[in-house]
């Protein structure tokens, strides 16, 4: 299946999610800023796909480090919107390394603010598209997936995996 011309994915490697942008005239949406570590590298990813074009807003599926590790550069660098599941602002505000898995997968992320959240049933407009947000608890509690029926595209962050599974920590 071919994607839309408005929807653009950049493969990352282990431990860094993919990230997905969304381009549309009002400026672009990324989907997830991968691992804390990798930040130069994403900075870089994203100027090269944005090509000088805004980023109005960065959105998360679930807030684990190799999702939101570089919220808080790419907020600095673009000063884009941030948005993040209803669920996971209690542990952003908090800013709780245990209950962000931070501490018990001994991994960091820089701690960032968000302007909004979004829950079950929300539709987003990225890229152009309606995406309807679905609730995909399971690899992290408030972890959500977007489905764009238009599109026929559907975003699902570390709920559905392909040739392998997700890692477990024996902590959790």
């Amino acid at each position: 299946m071919k994607l839309p011309e408005s929807i653009q994915v950049i493969e990352r490697g282990w431990l860094s999610s993919n990230n997905v942008v969304l381009h549309a005239r009002t400026g672009a949406v990324v989907v997830d800023s991968g691992y804390g570590a990798h930040v130069p590298q994403t900075l870089a990813l994203l100027e090269r796909v944005l090509a000088g074009k805004k980023l109005a807003r960065l959105v998360n599926t679930h807030c684990h480090s190799d999702h939101m590790g570089g919220n808080a550069a790419i907020r600095a660098k673009y000063g884009c919107r941030t948005s993040i599941p209803e669920g996971e602002a209690a542990l952003i505000d908090d800013w709780d390394e245990q209950a962000l898995i931070l501490a018990i997968a001994d991994q960091s992320a820089e701690r960032f603010s968000y302007d909004d959240t979004f829950r079950d049933g929300d539709t987003l407009q990225m890229g152009g598209y309606d995406w309807q947000v679905i609730a995909a608890p399971g690899h992290d509690t408030h972890a959500v997936i977007f489905h764009s029926p238009d599109a026929r595209v559907l975003i699902s962050g570390d709920a559905l995996w392909e040739n392998g599974f997700g890692v477990v920590f024996p902590q959790l």
